[in-house]
């Protein structure tokens, strides 16, 4: 019996350690997803936002949940919040079919047109109510990324703008391999930490910045040269923005999407596949 006593203060003990040690996470050690959680009271949620022109009707209910799908609308520009710690199963029209996605909890939802002017639901970047979607994370191929810089054609006394930095590889390049300054934005936090440590690996974190800032709302009237990997419709979004904030003169640099509306400044054409035998296009244009 005693040694039972002795087993069970010790486990006691460890377990008080081990709360306390959870209990006292910094908040900067937190990822995004849980300090979102956290700011809502610890609630999971899905939001779903309608970035396309026109209203949409779809039906959702909780994964593995009885009973019928819950129909909903939504407005144009709009964000629906669904808390769920399961998931959600939606269904939605695509011009005659009905499509079912089972959506993760936690996680943010846009629905925009495909390549072909389908309506299709992709994964979003946030669900902040104040700032615009304009595309989810994904990182540029090193072969693209190499390709857009050469289109540039750098040198020391540009400075590079890159408009949803992600990891920050298209201004630490530019720096590294041309001796360009670079400013990378993005709105999160995340990738804002990550782009700031892989410059220091790097070593060129003397020659780059990095904000944590809505692009639609930044100053990028210093650049040179400007760099995208976003959407059409977010490159539509943003070229009042570089119509009114560019130097003439100034690059920009779209991967894969063009800008419309600009095709009278379009001044190059690139295409090229990676290892995956992917096809990336390169648009370049002159302000």
């Amino acid at each position: 019996m005693k040694q039972r006593a002795i087993i069970a203060v010790l486990l006691i003990l460890t377990w008080s350690a081990v709360l306390s040690i959870s209990c006292s996470t910094k908040p900067e050690e937190q990822s995004e997803a849980e300090k979102y959680q956290i700011s809502r009271g610890g609630t999971s949620e899905i939001t779903i936002r309608n970035v396309t022109d026109k209203s949409i009707d779809y039906k959702i209910k909780t994964i593995y949940s009885p009973g019928d799908a819950i129909e909903r609308s939504l407005g144009v520009g709009d964000i629906e919040r669904f808390p769920s710690k399961a998931g959600v199963e939606l269904t939605f029209k695509q011009g005659d079919i009905w499509q079912k996605y089972l959506l993760d909890s936690n996680m943010p939802y846009s629905f925009r047109y495909d390549e072909n002017g389908q309506l299709e639901l992709y994964e979003g970047s946030h669900g902040r109510d104040d700032a615009e979607d304009l595309a989810p994370f994904v990182a540029t191929p090193m072969l693209v990324v190499e390709k857009m810089l050469e289109m540039a054609e750098l040198d020391r006394d540009d400075v590079i703008y890159d408009l949803g930095c992600g990891d920050g590889r298209i201004v630490i390049t530019a720096a590294k391999k041309y001796g360009a300054r670079g400013v990378g934005i993005d709105l999160s936090s995340e990738r804002i930490k990550e782009s700031r440590t892989n410059a220091i690996e790097a070593g060129v974190e003397n020659l780059v910045e990095f904000r944590r800032e809505d692009v639609t709302k930044s100053d990028i009237s210093q650049a040179t040269v400007v760099t995208l990997y976003l959407l059409t419709e977010s490159n539509e979004l943003l070229r009042p923005i570089l119509e009114k904030q560019l130097k003439p003169g100034t690059l920009v640099i779209s991967h894969n999407y063009d800008i419309p509306g600009w095709e009278k400044k379009e001044i190059d054409y690139a295409s090229l596949k990676t290892q995956d035998d992917e096809e990336h296009m390169i648009y370049l244009y002159q302000k």
